[in-house]
């Protein structure tokens, strides 16, 4: 992604691959349900997530832990 400009659709069955250090969003959702699987291999320090907006969230906030 990294610019509004690299943005576009995408479908079920599309695999979508971020490179290290890009900022990325998807501000659109145009039908649900939409299920995202992040990998972060190996685990990275929640202190190395950095929002554009702090008042997006904080790391804690966006990592959950699988239960």
């Amino acid at each position: 992604m990294g610019t509004l400009a690299d943005g576009g659709a995408f479908e079920p069955g599309h695999f979508l691959f971020f490179r290290r250090g890009t900022i990325h969003a998807l501000p659109e959702i145009l039908e649900a349900p939409v299920v995202f699987l992040a990998l972060d291999i190996p685990r990275r320090d929640p202190k190395d997530i950095l929002f554009v907006n702090p008042s997006d969230g904080t790391p804690e906030s966006f990592i959950q832990p699988v239960t």
